[in-house]
């Protein structure tokens, strides 16, 4: 799969937004419902629903859920891009990088960008040094 390096380097943050999405929610979270706390004791207390406390967690959910989207997005893409890139591979090389996706997740994700994306142009430059 030929990518240029403008796109190698989109796909290169896109592999990091998962990360920085959970700290995020993460801080969004922690934030609000520590502030939130005194104003949820005084709705319960005048017996009022506490709707602000609930919308604070729509933020969160919503950061969470493209947290989940963008990251479930850079595995298809990483696993399609690993399958075109190694159609005559004879080892077990992509079963290898498929369950390391699946069980390690982001981590691997990351690896596999640095390891098989990344360089990809150092081999082509080699190889058209040697024609």
């Amino acid at each position: 799969m030929n990518l240029t390096k403008t796109q190698k380097t989109l796909i290169g943050i896109l592999h990091f937004l998962p990360i920085i999405g959970m700290i995020f929610y993460f801080i969004f979270f922690f934030s609000f419902f520590l502030g939130s706390l005194e104003h949820f004791e005084n709705d319960v207390q005048t017996g009022r629903p506490p709707l602000a406390f609930f919308r604070g967690f729509v933020g969160a959910f919503v950061i969470l859920i493209l947290t989940i989207l963008i990251s479930l997005g850079i595995k298809i893409f990483d696993i399609i891009h690993l399958t075109r890139s190694n159609k005559n591979d004879s080892s077990n090389k992509v079963l290898m990088w498929i369950l390391l996706f699946v069980f390690t997740g982001t981590i691997s994700e990351i690896v596999y960008y640095f390891i098989e994306i990344l360089p990809e142009e150092k081999a082509e430059i080699e190889f058209d040094k040697t024609v």
